[in-house]
Order: structure tokens, then C-alpha cells, then sequence
């Protein structure tokens, strides 16, 4: 089991919430956005504290077409960005691109050359001895347009790779609290059976186009989905002896997702610009998160 931190070097502030949380050896693992204007310091602060904290983390590349500027040439992507070179898509464009037979194969190139840019730009920090690990803001590696991309890229770079995020959120240990139901948001249960509408062709195209040398990807539950933004303690703790048993009963990896960081309101400059995703950046939920990393025992993995 993975208690996971996503969203490393968005923001300063939220940066220092999720170092606080690996400083106190609370996260096996996050995820890291390189197309922020704070990764570098960022990067820079993990390599000189790592060695102090308890337990270092696992790192993966945060794959991230949603907000930011673009790393790869501008010029080379002209649908994904603005005049800027910031990002002017969203999930829904990409979705629909995604059934579009004029439109495929132009984007998946593109993706293509931002991914390619954006792993480069994690290795020039991070080095590439350990293993890669990819997944995307807003779980955009979902899409087949963009995994197919992804598997490309990886196959191309030769990037050594034991880890790609397939979301896939049980239903079952939600549907078996009944008291709890009104306490999901509605728009997080339309994401989860959306998301495992995807999982297992991505499952599917992974394995069956993984090369000889690379890993296989381990079967996974990702759980985070349906109380996204709001994983408090209270249900987590209600929940969690039903998510890991169902996990050990299909053979699986239990990942739990936390969005420990919050962005301040300050920090919300032009480079925040998937305006719908602000709210959630500087939502109180993520300080709920937050405190329930914080407050995560080891109890939780026996």
C-alpha cells in the first residue's frame, strides 16, 4: 500500500505543506509538476533535505497539459497552448480529441513532444538511474489519446519505466457504507465511472505494448477519486478495511491519493490558467487532506 502526494512544486506554499508532510516521513510517494515556474527551487529543496527525512519518496512525473507553460517549442504544439506558450485546454478537448480520426494523430504528436520535454526537464533534477513513474494532473494519462502518446514516448526514449497511474477506484467499499453516500459529490462519482470506463483498455494497452525490457506495470486501485478533495480521517479510517481487503482479494497495488498542498489565493498568477481548477487549488479540503496525511499512524499499512 501507497499513501501518495500529488501535485509537488505547483506552488510554493502548497510545495512546503507536502515537504512538511515527507519530513515527517508520512508519504511513500508524490508526484512532480515541471512545467510550474517553482520546480526548479523546488527540485532543488527536495535534493538538499532528502537524506534527513525518514522515509524518501518514490517520484513521479506528473504529466500536465492542463496549466502551465508548455516546456516543449511552442511552435511545435500550436493546438495544446496559447500565444503565450501556456496551456488553453481541458480534459473535455483532449476527450474529444480523442474520437476525432483528423484530429488523432496531429495531437498525439504533439503530446508527444511535451511529454518527451517535460520527462527531460524531471531528469535534469532528478537523474533517471531510479526506475520512471508517470501519471497525469487531472488523471489526463487516462485518455487513449494520451497513454498512447506516453507509451510512444517511452518505447522512443527507451525511458526505463515500472510505474504508469491507471485509475481505477473500487466502487463496492463505497456502495457498503450507506451512511456515507451523501457525503460524495456528484460530479466525483461521474469522474469515477468515467475514469474506470478507461481503466481497463489502459490496463489492456499497456501490457500487451510493454517492450521486452521494460517492467511490467503493477495491477493498482488508485482510491482518491470519489472523495476527491475532501479525504478526511474520519471517512478514510471508516473505509479502509474494506479497500485493502478488496485490493488483496484482486491481487492489487492500494494506492491512496491525498492532495496534501494548498495554493494560496496570491499564488494564482497567469500561469493558473484552467481557471475551472482554482477553486479546488485553494479549497479548504486540501488543508483537510492536509491533516489527514499529518495524522496517519502506522496502523494504516498493517
Amino acid at each position: 500500500m501507497e499513501i501518495h502526494a500529488d501535485d509537488y512544486a505547483i506552488s510554493p506554499h502548497s510545495s512546503e505543506d507536502i515537504l512538511n508532510c515527507l519530513r515527517a516521513g508520512k508519504l511513500d510517494s508524490i508526484s512532480v509538476l515541471t512545467n510550474m515556474s517553482c520546480y526548479e527551487e523546488y527540485a532543488r529543496i527536495y535534493q538538499q533535505e532528502k537524506n534527513s527525512w525518514p522515509v524518501e519518496p518514490l517520484l513521479s512525473v506528473h504529466l500536465n497539459f492542463m496549466e502551465g507553460h508548455c516546456l516543449a517549442d511552442p511552435a511545435l504544439i500550436p493546438h495544446l497552448v496559447d500565444e503565450k506558450g501556456y496551456f488553453n485546454i481541458s480534459w473535455g478537448t483532449l476527450f474529444l480529441w480523442n474520437y476525432s480520426p483528423k484530429k488523432f494523430l496531429i495531437i498525439k504528436k504533439e503530446l508527444k513532444e511535451e511529454i518527451k520535454a517535460q520527462t527531460e526537464k524531471f531528469i535534469a533534477y532528478f537523474g533517471k538511474e531510479a526506475p520512471f513513474r508517470f501519471d497525469g494532473h487531472q488523471h489526463t494519462q487516462m485518455i487513449p489519446l494520451v497513454y498512447w502518446a506516453l507509451l510512444e514516448v517511452i518505447v522512443e526514449q527507451r525511458y526505463r519505466t515500472d510505474y504508469i497511474r491507471v485509475t481505477r477506484e473500487p466502487v463496492l467499499p463505497y456502495l457498503s457504507e450507506c451512511g456515507l453516500w451523501k457525503t460524495y459529490k456528484p460530479v466525483n462519482w461521474i469522474k469515477n465511472l468515467l475514469l474506470n470506463f478507461f481503466a481497463s483498455g489502459m490496463e489492456k494497452t499497456v501490457d500487451k505494448n510493454r517492450p521486452s525490457w521494460q517492467r511490467e506495470n503493477i495491477p493498482m486501485f488508485l482510491w482518491g477519486v470519489v472523495m476527491s478533495g475532501h479525504m478526511d480521517r474520519d471517512r478514510l479510517y471508516k473505509l479502509l478495511p474494506k479497500m485493502k481487503k478488496l485490493a488483496e482479494k484482486k491481487g492489487r497495488h492500494l494506492e491512496i491519493l491525498f492532495h496534501p498542498g494548498t495554493v494560496l489565493r496570491e499564488e494564482l498568477r497567469e500561469e493558473f490558467c484552467n481557471k475551472g481548477a482554482n477553486e479546488f487549488h485553494i479549497s479548504e479540503g486540501r488543508y483537510v487532506e492536509y491533516e489527514t496525511v499529518m495524522s496517519i499512524g502506522a496502523e494504516v499499512k498493517e
